[in-house]
């Protein structure tokens, strides 16, 4: 038999708080009760309510308190909340809003307008639980189709070239030992990248989940920034021989953001442009200053991707993997996107007019 909708009534008024008590009963639902914001918090962790119904003004703890305190709590903090006012004016909404509640119901109300929003937000969370539930089965496939490749490969090719060399059978001229050591070279770096990534990803995700570090972070400075965007470049470039692609309008900046965090950043990004542009392709660097921004924008000519593709991306997804052969686990632009917003940045990507995107990062000056 499916379990009954439990709904949390924090209500300070003994008589109101019956009322819809009996109302929602009536609807099925299994109601809990709480007289007062203290006990209101107490309940909720120990039941684990659908939703709550919250009076605003109570004695010990008032509405806002009680959602500011759920909220913070992992267990709680996504449960449906509703406001219950005997007036609500433009401040309370206000305030409500920017803690981020879901409603707000006047009193005296209809006992039809109350259920009516108990059920949409009830639907809208149902939603949310579903989208989750297919992201996470999204997350599940593009693991086990990125991860074992990215890993074994290279792994394969270490493991292959030198069991070959040291099989005491096979004859090897001096050629094949530099073409088979190139080899292990080459999938040893692969292998790198790729720890790396995973390294990176992990950090800025705990970064972002932890709020010690948060201001002392993002009052860091990277002092030449043009300097370090110059020498990735480079560095890009050359891995993929293709120093004479690689075209750099320079301009002096500094911007308000960890440096470490910046090369991420900027490696990632010029990493796919490279990645998905054929050789003899030009890659642009171009930056420009207002009076409050850098402005970095790195173009391609590669596969192209919007601004839409990038609101789909998530860690270890790839763009057009199904169709696509790359290498890669999908990590390096979440964990770009991850860190430009964490210092209140913002990145932008539009197609070319003839093939290619625009990568464009901005970034607070210092």
């Amino acid at each position: 038999m499916k379990d009954k909708i439990k709904i949390l009534v924090i209500e300070d008024t003994h008589g109101l708080r019956e009322v819809i008590v009996d109302i929602l009963t009536f609807e099925g639902m299994q109601v809990i009760e709480a007289e007062n914001g203290q006990v209101g918090i107490d309940k909720a962790k120990e039941h684990i309510p659908d939703l709550i119904l919250c009076d605003i003004m109570m004695p010990i703890k008032n509405g806002y308190q009680v959602f500011d305190e759920l909220s913070q709590n992992i267990d709680l903090k996504d449960i449906p909340f509703i406001f219950l006012s005997a007036k609500t004016t433009a401040e309370n909404v206000r305030e409500g809003m920017i803690l981020g509640v879901d409603d707000y119901i006047t009193k005296p109300f209809q006992s039809d307008l109350l259920i009516s929003s108990i059920k949409s937000r009830l639907k809208k969370e149902a939603d949310r639980k579903e989208s989750l539930k297919q992201s996470f089965k999204t997350l599940q496939y593009n693991i086990t189709s990125a991860i074992p490749h990215e890993l074994l490969t290279p792994l394969n090719g270490i493991i292959g070239f030198s069991n070959l060399i040291l099989d005491p059978n096979y004859k090897i001229n001096e050629a094949e030992v530099k073409s088979f050591v190139t080899a292990i070279n080459e999938s040893g770096n692969r292998l790198l990248h790729t720890v790396k990534k995973f390294i990176y990803y992990t950090e800025v995700e705990l970064l972002l989940n932890t709020k010690e570090n948060t201001e002392t972070l993002q009052n860091e400075v990277t002092e030449i920034g043009s300097l370090i965007l110059a020498n990735q470049g480079n560095v890009i470039a050359k891995k993929y021989n293709r120093l004479t692609d690689l075209k750099h309008t320079p301009e002096l900046f500094s911007a308000k953001i960890s440096s470490s965090h910046f090369e991420i950043i900027i490696e990632n990004i010029l990493d796919n442009a490279f990645k998905f542009s054929n050789k003899g392709d030009a890659v642009e660097v171009d930056v420009q200053t207002d009076d409050s921004h850098v402005h970095i924008t790195i173009t391609d000519s590669g596969l192209g991707i919007d601004d839409k593709t990038i609101e789909t991306i998530g860690a270890f997804s790839q763009f057009d993997r199904a169709t696509l052969e790359q290498q890669g686990v999908g990590l390096g632009l979440i964990t770009s996107i991850n860190l430009i917003t964490f210092y209140n940045g913002k990145i932008t990507c539009s197609l070319n007019k003839t093939k290619g995107s625009s990568f464009k990062v901005s970034l607070l000056l210092a």
